[in-house]
């Protein structure tokens, strides 16, 4: 019932510009209750309804609601009848030998084969499963380290298998598949289905449902030897995982995006993929996602407690150095508070429109029950369509109760006392300050950086600072949210001698000599000859700032190598633009 093509269809009848509504059979259009109550969509809004194989569901005439109620019914038990037939129909072919799943790497299946019997291993795989298992086991060897070495030996994953080169997980799947050492499974998961929305989700059967088959002439391994290697791999494993078997996730149920900033606020300005801790084995270094997966060679990683203290500082500093408003941006704020009117009265009567939809389909449910007939998926539904009422009615409510019809600007003093008010006694390890913080924030791009006299490269953060987020009033706030809105660019490295007193330096020239001006400035005497060779070397360039945006990776950098790897194709999320 999520399809788009029936929601277009509810749409359409609704619009009342059709007069005729066709089809083969109701169970082509929708399913379960879910017919009987486009019929009485059609009928509420005076348009004809016809079925052409369920004789007598036609809106038009008498007695249709029978037609249409009997037709879900049967369409509903149908197709039970039929799953159930189905599965039982699976068990005996399975225990039969048949039932064949998707054939994994290691196996043929001959043009024809209904059994197992007739299953036959690959010579040519026996080889290089048995390498496979030499390496888990003796080499300690990771799924990923399998992966790069099959990729290397240009080995097949297998026919059915979709991926065109091994990876980390595809290893670990065949790895753990019991056919190795002779045993198929079958019924190791079931479908349930989500009747809200119709659709299917698959989960774990229950140990009674799973079936076992032994096929001997299929075993590459003995089934000690498979069950010692399987046990060895997962104890070495076991620090990966949440919780262990038959135990509850203790991460379920659980925001898992509690990190301490700047985790999940940076992203990659090359491919738009987003930093992570943990970057070239440093956990408080961040690193692109992509470049970790060769998918970007933007590599360069962001020290995280230098990060989160220029970005917070500068944040700090620019709510320090805010001005009272002038009449100018009071116009601004007015304007965008009419702009924000238009749109509340566009909701609003979208709102009360839904609402009139919800309480005639409630009328509806209402009258079924009263008729006697019971039905769980009606009471469902029923109780689905008063939380939505009751949603719907406070949603048209609210705006006409929180909104006052005039506003007041806060001055930038009172703008300061909030900042300081919402991260006062806030450690900057902490996830409330990364919460906070990413609220004025937002999304954080990080780009590639490099002197224009080459040099190490290092990363700038370029995001917009929405102060609105500091203002308790919702809808203030939402006026304001252009109006305070400032584009920022702040450095995540410590700069170079050379290019942090390239002024002090030129300013003391005039009256000093480089010797002297180091001195006073406590640097070296190169590191002021470097200084001034920075600014000549600006000047030939017309450059006003000694960094240069990097477009590519550098061909003379040493650290900046992840395109250079056999795995690497730049890949960018699509839609993302580089700023």
């Amino acid at each position: 019932i999520e399809r788009a093509e029936y929601q277009k269809l509810l749409e359409l009848v609704e619009s009342e510009q059709y007069d005729l509504v066709l089809t083969e059979d109701l169970g082509r259009i929708v399913r379960r209750v879910y017919a009987f109550h486009v019929c009485e969509l059609c009928e509420d809004h005076g348009v004809r309804l016809i079925s052409i194989n369920n004789h007598g569901v036609d809106t038009a005439r008498l007695g249709w609601r029978d037609a249409a109620f009997f037709a879900s019914y049967f369409y509903e038990k149908e197709n039970q009848d039929k799953s159930l037939r189905i599965k039982e129909r699976l068990r005996a072919r399975f225990l039969a030998g048949g039932a064949l799943p998707n054939i994994i790497f290691g196996y043929v299946k001959p043009t024809g084969t209904k059994t197992d019997d007739d299953l036959r291993k690959d010579p040519v795989a026996e080889t290089i499963l048995k390498e496979w298992f030499r390496r888990l086991d003796e080499d300690n060897a990771s799924y990923s380290e399998i992966a790069d070495w099959l990729n290397t030996q240009s080995v097949p994953t297998s026919q059915s298998c979709r991926k065109p080169k091994w990876d980390c997980h595809l290893v670990s799947q065949i790895t753990h598949n019991p056919i190795l050492k002779g045993i198929r499974y079958h019924n190791k998961r079931k479908s349930r289905r989500i009747n809200i929305s119709g659709r299917y989700k698959t989960e774990k059967a229950p140990p009674e449902d799973l079936l076992e088959r032994h096929v001997p002439h299929l075993a590459f391994f003995d089934s000690e030897y498979y069950d010692r290697v399987l046990a060895k791999l997962d104890a070495r494993n076991a620090k990966y995982r949440r919780a262990g078997r038959g135990e509850a996730d203790p991460c379920q149920n659980r925001p898992k995006k509690r990190v301490r900033f700047p985790g999940q606020a940076l992203y990659c300005n090359i491919c738009g993929r987003l930093y992570v801790f943990g970057g070239h084995g440093q956990k408080d270094h961040l690193v692109c996602s992509g470049a970790r997966e060769y998918r970007c060679w933007n590599s360069i990683t962001a020290d995280g407690p230098l990060t989160a203290r220029n970005i917070s500082e500068a944040v700090f500093a620019e709510i320090e150095a805010l001005e009272d408003f002038d009449p100018a941006f009071r116009a601004l704020v007015e304007a965008e508070t009419r702009r924000l009117e238009t749109a509340q009265a566009k909701e609003l009567r979208e709102n009360t429109r839904e609402l009139s939809r919800v309480e005639r389909e409630l009328s509806n449910l209402v009258a079924f029950i009263r008729r006697g007939d019971h039905s769980d998926v009606i009471r469902e539904e029923l109780a689905r369509l008063e939380h939505e009422r009751k949603r719907l009615q406070c949603t048209i409510a609210s705006p006409q109760e929180e909104r006052p019809p005039l506003r007041v600007l806060p001055t930038a003093e009172e703008i300061k006392h909030l900042a300081g008010k919402a991260f006062r006694d806030l450690a900057r390890e902490s996830y409330e300050f990364c919460r906070q913080l990413r609220d004025l924030t937002g999304r954080i791009f990080v780009c590639p950086y490099r002197p224009c006299d080459g040099g190490q490269i290092v990363l700038r953060a370029k995001f917009r600072l929405r102060l609105s987020g500091l203002l308790p009033d919702k809808w203030l706030g939402e006026a304001l949210r252009r109006p305070l809105e400032l584009d920022m660019t702040v450095d995540l490295f410590e700069p170079p001698q050379r290019i942090a007193f390239r002024e002090e330096i030129l300013a003391r020239r005039r009256d000093q000599t480089e010797e002297e001006a180091a001195r006073d400035l406590g640097i070296t005497k190169t590191a002021a000859q470097r200084a001034a060779a920075l600014d000549r070397r600006m000047q030939q360039l017309g450059l006003s700032d000694p960094y240069v945006p990097l477009t590519e990776p550098p061909p003379d950098s040493r650290k900046m190598i992840r395109h250079l790897h056999p795995r690497y194709r730049f890949e960018p999320l699509e839609g993302h633009e580089a700023l």
